[in-house]
């Protein structure tokens, strides 16, 4: 297919430089129009100037031109004869359209390539996951509420834990699983006190909760009094079934899913050998079924590094796996994402991949920590990634969907148009403070209602202004004279800006003091090694 690409001066060596290095079945040609910023031209423009420099019909077999440019790219074809489309916005996306064996199919007149193509593979990647939960079925899983959990992933469940229900409100609680099952959760499970019984407070909840939304519920808990009054409310599954309980509540959950652990509450008893620690699992499982529970997940429950030995733990989940292939796993990322001081979305990724791999068909995970927040939308990402990746049998990335938030795959770097200008470093640049005699601001971060605030206090009284973005909040400022000086608006949008993404990403913001702050290992003086 032969193929014209359309740019300008400034980013003519960067679309040739990125040429250089694709690999392509077309052949390509670059025509840069005699303008700096190709993007500030109308298709109509671009047009012309095709027209004019005597681009006709069986000259090229498509054109393209970046997706940034106003208006529709049907009048280049008018005007040439030759169908023309919007590739992508920034130079850098070229590849993946110079990739495809005939870009003409998927891209769009009037679309930047970036929407076409990210469009196609979410369609792509919806299709694949529905085709996996059309061929789930009991046969093949366990009915938890209204899913399916099958034998071994894909798909791996959510469940996300609502910990301290006692210490919540209804409307507090029923506002958590509204928001984890935004952010992916198939499950919602509720905590309560360990050692303290709430059987009442379990049953209100439960119930409450089913009145308001049809999605699974499970209790974490292993107080008998709890277990049998949330299945008595409807409960869809229990966490969890050890040695101290299962007598006390076998007879009312022959038919309720149960995750069993291998554990003896009563000793407060865990094995740490693997051998004895599958063994006991397999002895409560065997009970259980005795005693005539039908439905049996198993958790072997994944210890915290360093003190604990997360490597064993998984080690032990492979094993019993291999054993027990039609018993369904459950695995808690908790004691890995709290105990350890570092960002939670790489953790909870690699969790789920490693899952994957073991055949743990579900992931329990809690938000309780600062830290941890965020957790449910990491895990059901991770889990679709997953998912896909085993259907591609690719490796978990270029999947269209990713947990990349704090890095990117490339850089890319905006060419701008420097012919003529005059450089000046300003490194260590500072000018005096002063301050502005229409008064001051205090900004903070209102996590709770997801609000920035901005206190005004100077002539023109004391205003707290709330926004849940820097635009809005800057605009209401100049529009009411609340700032005098150019360096103070410039200040105030450089907070306000950093204020705005702190409460994206659920970052402390502090004012004055940048958002992030790059860490560096310890020096530590090394003693050289001397042969005798």
């Amino acid at each position: 297919m032969n193929i014209l690409l359309v740019t300008g001066k400034l980013a003519g060596p960067l679309v040739k430089e990125i040429l250089s290095r694709t690999k392509t079945p077309h052949h390509i040609d670059v025509i840069v129009l005699p303008v700096s910023v190709i993007v500030l031209l109308s298709t109509e423009n671009i047009a012309e100037h095709l027209s004019r420099m005597g681009i006709k019909k069986g000259m090229y077999d498509l054109i393209i031109i970046p997706g940034g440019c106003r208006g529709s790219a049907k009048i280049i074809e008018e005007y040439t004869g030759i169908p023309a489309v919007k590739g992508p916005i920034h130079a850098n996306d070229l590849p993946l359209v110079l990739e495809l064996d005939d870009p003409s199919k998927y891209l769009s007149p009037d679309k930047p390539a970036d929407e076409v193509i990210r469009g196609r593979i979410i369609a792509r990647n919806i299709k694949l996951l529905k085709e996996l939960e059309e061929s789930l079925s009991p046969e093949n899983g366990i009915a938890v509420g209204n899913i399916i959990v099958p034998q071994r992933p894909p798909p791996i469940r959510v469940i996300s834990e609502i910990v301290d229900a006692h210490l919540l409100t209804i409307d507090e609680i029923i506002e958590r699983v509204y928001r984890y099952v935004d952010d992916g959760a198939d499950i919602v499970s509720i905590g309560f006190e360990p050692e303290n019984p709430h059987p009442d407070k379990v049953y209100e909840v439960l119930r409450s909760i089913k009145r308001e939304l049809d999605i699974p519920i499970a209790i974490d808990s292993m107080i008998p009094s709890e277990i049998i009054k949330a299945v008595e409310a409807g409960v869809d599954l229990v966490l969890s079934i050890d040695l101290s309980n299962i007598d006390k509540v076998a007879s009312f959950v022959t038919d309720t899913p149960c995750v069993f652990i291998p554990y003896d509450h009563s000793r407060r008893y865990l094995p740490k050998d693997p051998i004895e620690r599958t063994s006991l699992l397999e002895r409560i499982i065997s009970r259980g079924r005795s005693l005539g529970i039908r439905y049996i997940i198993a958790d072997l429950i994944l210890e915290p590094p360093i003190i604990g030995d997360s490597f064993k733990t998984l080690y032990m989940y492979s094993l019993f796996k291999e054993s027990h292939p039609k018993i369904p796993l459950l695995m808690g990322s908790g004691n890995i994402v709290e105990l350890m001081d570092v960002d939670s979305v790489g953790i909870n990724a690699l969790l789920v991949m490693f899952a994957m791999e073991i055949g743990i068909s579900l992931v329990l995970t809690v938000e309780k920590s600062v830290k941890a927040q965020g957790s449910t939308r990491e895990v059901a990402i991770a889990s679709q990634m997953a998912s896909l990746a085993y259907l591609r049998k690719t490796p978990p990335k270029d999947l269209g969907i990713d947990l990349l938030i704090l890095k990117d795959k490339r850089r890319i770097t905006m060419p701008i148009e420097k012919e003529g200008a005059k450089t000046v470093i300003v490194k260590g640049y500072r000018s005096e403070y002063e301050l502005d005699p229409m008064g001051i601001f205090k900004v903070r971060v209102d996590y709770k209602d997801r609000y920035i605030d901005a206190l005004y206090i100077g002539r023109k009284g004391k205003i707290l202004i709330r926004g849940r973005s820097a635009e809005e909040i800057s605009k209401y400022i100049v529009d009411n004279g609340l700032v005098s000086m150019l360096s103070h608006a410039m200040y105030l949008g450089r907070e306000l800006a950093k204020a705005e993404e702190a409460l994206r990403i659920n970052k402390n913001y502090y004012q004055e003091r940048p958002l992030f702050i790059i860490r560096k290992p310890l020096k530590v003086k090394r003693i050289a090694y001397k042969e005798d």
